[in-house]
């Protein structure tokens, strides 16, 4: 009977950790550049472990949690400074320990002309180093389709600022989330160059999380929890029965 209820309590564990992870996806349903969570299962006994020495009990645990990288819809914002990559690819922008990668292109100037992320990372060209845009008074910025960043004074001339530093990684797995939208590239993993990245000036990605598929998961995945505690009590009541009539001598 022990075993029973451990089962049903590392099920019960299992899945509330995944009701964790739905509702952080919930929560960022138009959150621009984010990238849905995804958690798998597994059973620690297997086969004849599970047969001979378990009796046919199992125990539930979260495998891993894993991103899915598949592309959001672009919303069209017409702001010169919002960026989507229609494809694959990340953003590259400083952070405080490194180089870090993200989809979420709403940029920003601030004082000195630096070109900087949602979060106030300076954003990165293809050289690793922080763009900075000239004076913008009276001048148009246009960023073409390979992420080259120019300005256009009054008179039509342009001069050209530099390039996004767009790249994509050899195994996504190595990606690992920040705090924000971004994510930091684990050891082993190594970022590609795009040489024709697909940019997109005014438009925005945003979440590719699926609202409707979301809630349908949380139903059944609270379902399952509340069945896992179902069982937990059953198991109470019939220890609390145990207790009420003692042990034959």
């Amino acid at each position: 009977m022990v075993s029973g209820k451990y089962s049903a309590l590392s099920g019960a564990v299992a899945f509330e950790q995944n009701l964790d992870n739905i509702s952080a996806n919930l929560a960022n349903v138009s959150t621009v550049g984010y990238k849905k969570s995804n958690v798998s299962f597994e059973s620690l006994l297997r086969g004849a472990q599970q047969i001979k020495q378990a009796t046919g009990i199992n125990y539930t645990r979260i495998r891993a949690n894993y991103t899915d990288f598949a592309n959001g819809p672009i919303n069209k914002t017409d702001s010169p400074l919002d960026v989507a990559i229609n494809g694959e690819g990340f953003f590259k922008v400083q952070g405080q320990n490194g180089v870090l990668y993200t989809r979420d292109g709403s940029f920003t100037l601030d004082a000195a002309g630096t070109l900087l992320s949602s979060s106030g990372k300076p954003v990165l060209d293809d050289s690793n180093s922080p763009i900075t845009i000239p004076s913008t008074d009276g001048n148009r910025i246009t960023i073409t389709g390979d992420g080259t960043i120019s300005v256009i004074d009054d008179s039509g001339n342009l001069a050209q600022i530099g390039r996004l530093g767009i790249v994509k990684v050899d195994d996504p797995l190595k990606l690992q989330k920040e705090s924000d939208t971004t994510f930091s590239l684990v050891a082993g993993g190594q970022e590609v160059p795009i040489e024709r990245p697909s940019v997109v000036q005014g438009g925005l990605e945003i979440s590719n999380v699926n609202m409707v598929k979301e809630m349908a998961d949380m139903i059944n995945t609270q379902r399952t929890f509340e069945t896992y505690n179902k069982v937990l009590k059953t198991y109470a009541t019939i220890g609390d029965t145990q207790d009420d009539l003692g042990t034959l001598e």
